[in-house]
């Protein structure tokens, strides 16, 4: 049977693989599910920590790759056009918010539709709420989150 939190952190994973289409961060996200699923029942640290750190141990292992294997391009005329995933920490970001015990379903689902390219005008008028009270929405779960995730920087 799969432990709550390895559920938690598996989902979240499985999220951020779907929204994702750069191999690397595949790559990294298959290496971060095969390190939470070889221990299946581990119930000793939340969720978000396990993500986080499966996809620390994914990291240093393709990185490692890469440092042992030479580089060798399919077609004489081929260039290594890869550019790194500068939404890498947005999508991280986003994977929080989707399990952080500690936000409230209305922050979490107000941070994501922030994430999703909405602003207080659309959310306003989406909710019927008055433009001033959804600003003060936003601002206070953005304060809220950012105090949240500094405390697990600081923890980790």
């Amino acid at each position: 049977m799969i432990s709550h939190p390895v559920a938690g952190a598996v989902s979240a994973l499985q999220k951020q693989a779907l929204a994702s289409s750069d191999s690397y961060e595949l790559d990294r996200i298959d290496r971060a599910l095969d390190e939470l699923l070889r221990n299946p029942t581990n119930a000793s640290t939340p969720a978000p920590y396990r993500t986080k750190s499966a996809m620390g141990h994914a990291y240093e292992v393709l990185e490692r790759r890469r440092a042992i294997m030479q580089f060798v391009p399919l077609q004489s005329n081929y260039i290594n056009c890869g550019q790194p995933d500068h939404n890498l920490l947005a999508a991280e970001l986003l994977a929080w918010v989707t399990t952080e015990p500690n936000l409230t379903q209305a922050e979490r689902v107000l941070l994501s539709d922030l994430a999703g390219g909405h602003d207080a005008v659309s959310l306003a008028d989406r909710q019927a709420v008055p433009l001033q009270r959804m600003r003060e929405r936003v601002s206070r779960a953005r304060r809220r989150a950012r105090a949240l995730w500094e405390s697990a920087e600081a923890e980790a």
